[in-house]
């Protein structure tokens, strides 16, 4: 059963690591993506923060949009099928980028050099002219930390402007194309992350040696949680009383993967909000770490 936490009036809050009860609740289309004030005062500044760092020009990003969104089911399909045309064609090897993602595995590059090179291979499956740059990704990083930020760090951002040119440089570079902005500010921390766990796991003895199974299992980086609101009155044996309007449920996605292995919780396989990038992922993870393993052993033979 999941934690809840309630404070009339100031905080309702069900947080869940169990994969069974993750996909339970996600199916429940009482629970839906939802960024409307809503519930006690936490409950809405956590939501108001969501709003200010991915809300663009009225539209939140494709990974908030409700399920019953407009065309949101044809986009999240159209995506899929792009992303999996280019694993099973794996374009990424004609990007520049991917050589200095199997350096930087390979431990050949300082590890600061991952995160722009990912940054600008993803943003360059939707536009062939993204540009990356250490502005670009410390700028998306920035933003994509903006919701856990402590008030005082988050009232500086607003302040000084910061947030706002975080925001602008970033829409900028994608064109304004919302897919683009999710792939370049969002999701590159999970593929980045991912990445140096592979670098790490690569320095150490025998590292070649491990099944691709055994290393994407101790080296995949799930986002830590997905949010929930509940839009009408829920019963469920996930929550120890009765949810309402308002509250919010966090799937701990993360946790829920570490303590089970379930890897295909890791991207929300069979729900409508699965994660459209998990064929391109994998594959590109795949590939990155087997050619880093053989530069380093043709390093180690020299």
């Amino acid at each position: 059963m999941g934690r809840r936490l309630h404070i009339p009036g100031l905080i309702s809050v069900l947080e869940v690591t169990d994969p069974r009860e993750i996909r339970l609740l996600d199916e429940d289309s009482r629970l839906d993506r939802c960024l409307a004030p809503g519930g006690g005062l936490i409950n809405r500044l956590r939501l108001a923060r969501l709003r200010d760092a991915f809300v663009f020009d009225g539209e939140p990003l494709p990974a908030l949009l409700a399920r019953a969104a407009e065309g949101r089911e044809s986009r999240h399909a159209e995506l899929g099928r792009r992303l999996d045309e280019g694993a099973e064609a794996a374009n990424w090897r004609q990007d520049p980028a991917f050589k200095t993602l199997v350096e930087g595995v390979a431990g050949q590059v300082d590890v600061e050099a991952l995160g722009p090179a990912a940054q600008g291979l993803l943003g360059r499956q939707f536009h062939d002219d993204y540009r990356a740059d250490e502005a670009s990704f410390v700028a998306a990083r920035r933003l994509n930390d903006y919701p856990r930020v402590n008030a005082f760090e988050a009232l500086r951002q607003r302040l000084s402007g910061q947030l706002r040119r975080d925001r602008q440089l970033l829409q900028e570079r994608a064109q304004g194309d919302p897919m683009t902005l999710h792939a370049t500010s969002v999701a590159v921390h999970n593929l980045v992350g991912s990445l140096e766990a592979m670098r790490a796991l690569a320095g150490t003895q025998r590292a070649s040696d491990l099944p691709l199974a055994a290393v994407l299992g101790r080296c995949l980086s799930v986002p830590d949680t997905v949010l929930r609101q509940v839009l009408a009155p829920l019963s469920s044996p996930c929550s120890p009383r009765r949810l309402a309007p308002g509250d919010l449920v966090l799937l701990r996605l993360a946790e829920g993967v570490r303590t089970s292995g379930d890897r295909e919780l890791a991207f929300m396989a069979d729900s409508w909000a699965r994660c459209p990038a998990r064929r391109f992922l994998l594959a590109l993870l795949a590939d990155t770490w087997g050619r880093a393993v053989a530069s380093r052993s043709g390093e180690g033979a020299r």
